[in-house]
């Protein structure tokens, strides 16, 4: 066994379980030595697979980390693109930011600006999974999925009250979830939509009470527009994601087919 790949691994995975590791999270997490863990983020970090987070002396995994997988998908590269997008809009309204995308029959959540919010009422959603009929995230995603793809989240079929928060949904544009019991938290979401595809939901979490008619008034348009800043951030990513997966044109074939052969 090669031990220098096996900690690189060991700390990839610690990496993997939060949303932001200090060095000494990831000490603890794969008991590896310090000086040794920095070493390998430092690498890591060099090649582009760790970035520092916001200068607040902590590591985060970025997409290239994906190349490493055969399941790489194209739909995760919209978290890359919507991380500054969201923080700045936290900054701006203090309400905490999520970004989901669908895992088999859930909604991960992919990246949450908690850390960055003064009304933040835990300190991460990351890595949470959302039944798809119980959550803001999962109605937004089911009310703007294509019809083939709410079959499958839906195999018994589309029950006649759930088809009805479905269609006011989309009357509405957006999803919500109020408070189920005093104390709890409410939920709005939009959804990000590029192309005819559905790659994500935008979702703003606040306390229960404070999700109001006109509270919805005013900070719905600020996920519409986040979404619109994540959307242009993220056009040029799939560009030149596409690009690279083009198969090129043989020169003889590209002669071939000029001179009419």
């Amino acid at each position: 066994m090669i031990r220098s790949v096996s900690r690189a691994l060991s700390v990839l995975r610690a990496l993997n379980g939060r949303m932001h590791s200090t060095l000494a999270d990831l000490h603890r997490d794969t008991g590896l030595p310090k000086p040794t863990v920095y070493r390998i983020l430092e690498t890591l970090r060099a090649d582009g697979y760790v970035r520092d987070v916001d200068g607040r002396g902590s590591y985060q995994l970025t997409a290239k980390v994906r190349e490493l997988s055969d399941g790489c998908s194209e739909r995760l590269q919209i978290v890359d693109a919507a991380i500054p997008c969201m923080i700045r809009a936290t900054r701006r309204v203090k309400w905490p930011l999520g970004l989901s995308t669908l895992d088999g029959d859930r909604m991960a959540v992919r990246y949450s600006t908690m850390p960055y919010s003064p009304l933040a009422y835990l300190p991460t959603t990351y890595g949470r999974r959302h039944p798809v009929t119980q959550s803001s995230v999962g109605l937004a995603y089911l009310a703007f999925c294509s019809e083939p793809e709410r079959r499958f989240l839906l195999p018994d079929g589309l029950p006649p009250r759930l088809d009805a928060v479905l269609e006011e949904t989309r009357r509405r544009g957006y999803a919500v979830r109020l408070p189920a019991a005093p104390g709890d938290s409410a939920t709005c979401a939009v959804p990000l939509a590029d192309a005819g595809e559905l790659l994500a939901v935008l979702s703003m979490t606040t306390f229960g009470a404070t999700m109001t008619a006109a509270f919805q008034k005013r900070h719905v348009p600020v996920l519409w527009e986040t979404a619109g800043a994540i959307l242009e951030a993220y056009r040029p990513l799939r560009q030149k994601n596409q690009s690279a997966a083009a198969p090129s044109t043989p020169a003889a074939a590209s002669a071939s087919i000029s001179s009419g052969a």
